[in-house]
């Protein structure tokens, strides 16, 4: 069972599996690579109290069923995506609200942020810069520090063969690299990644998810960059002081370019922050969100 219960919302034929605590402004958490909607179980309960959660897994993900992959991978581009949870919230009531993601949730809350700005009040990205940034800024030791990025985009199906070898190897290098405090990945919560991980439908998804971003995901952001759209809603940039985003430059001089309105705080952490430090993120969305909304 999963550390942070969940029930299932049918959109467009895919079933969002999800968790719902609090009360208060609506916050959509969404999580990244390789996780589930557990990765906020100990930030979830510091957060109830103030902001009612909806905590899903991506489309795809998790316990989540997502759209039949594609050609093209634009089944799988965080348009697509965002689009779905948009529907998603929209399905339960919520018309407006705040989002805070995290690696692959983060690249999909900008993307709300950017093709539904009625609906996002306020944005937190966690690690991360815009994609179509990185693909400017990469550089041969850059790739190397992120390897996942090139293996997962590879054509079907040969990350997906290699990855079901040993879901657990994988799994778990990644993330031991990943983090800095390793007993902060609870157990429970490992249970419940390898289990969602171990399923080659997820994996499926989690490769046309990187596909998408090696490809249409970079080609969505140029357009908005040539076109000079930004995100109008408040942005809040949390990220480790010396981890992912931080490689490719002042994460928050980064996100200027990209939002009107943008703020930034480095913590000491690694790349699982929520999971590391969840008093300090609680804190930190907590009193952005009360401001911003």
């Amino acid at each position: 069972m999963a550390v942070l219960p969940v029930q299932y919302e049918s959109v467009e034929g895919n079933d969002i599996a999800y968790h719902q605590v609090g009360s208060g402004f609506p916050m959509l958490l969404l999580h990244g690579f390789p996780q589930t909607h557990d990765a906020w179980h100990k930030v979830g309960p510091l957060l109830a109290n103030r902001f009612t959660l909806i905590i899903p897994d991506l489309p795809g993900y998790g316990d989540s069923t997502g759209p039949a992959p594609d050609e093209q991978h634009e089944a799988y581009s965080k348009r697509s995506m965002a689009r779905i949870l948009i529907m998603f919230m929209q399905q339960l009531g919520y018309t407006r609200f705040g989002v805070a993601g995290h690696d692959r949730g983060g690249r999909v809350g900008y993307r709300m942020a950017f093709d539904h700005p009625d609906k996002v009040a306020a944005l937190a990205v966690l690690d991360i810069i815009p994609t179509g940034e990185m693909a400017e800024r990469m550089t041969f030791d850059l790739a190397l520090g992120i390897p996942h990025w090139w293996l997962l985009a590879q054509p079907y199906p040969f990350p997906e063969t290699l990855i079901l070898q040993n879901p657990a190897f994988y799994l778990k290098q990644t993330l031991d690299s990943w983090t800095d405090n390793k007993p902060s990945i609870a157990q429970e919560a490992y249970e419940e990644y390898l289990r969602c991980f171990s399923n080659p439908s997820v994996i499926r998804a989690m490769c046309e998810d990187y596909r998408a971003g090696a490809s249409v995901d970079i080609q969505h952001d140029r357009s908005d960059k040539d076109q000079q759209y930004r995100i109008t809603c408040p942005v809040l940039v949390l990220y480790p002081r010396d981890f992912f985003a931080a490689s490719f430059g002042n994460p928050v001089s980064v996100w200027e370019k990209w939002a009107v309105n943008v703020e930034g705080k480095a913590v000491e952490s690694s790349h699982f922050l929520m999971e590391e430090i969840p008093e300090i993120v609680s804190e930190t969305l907590a009193t952005f969100f009360l401001r911003s909304v």
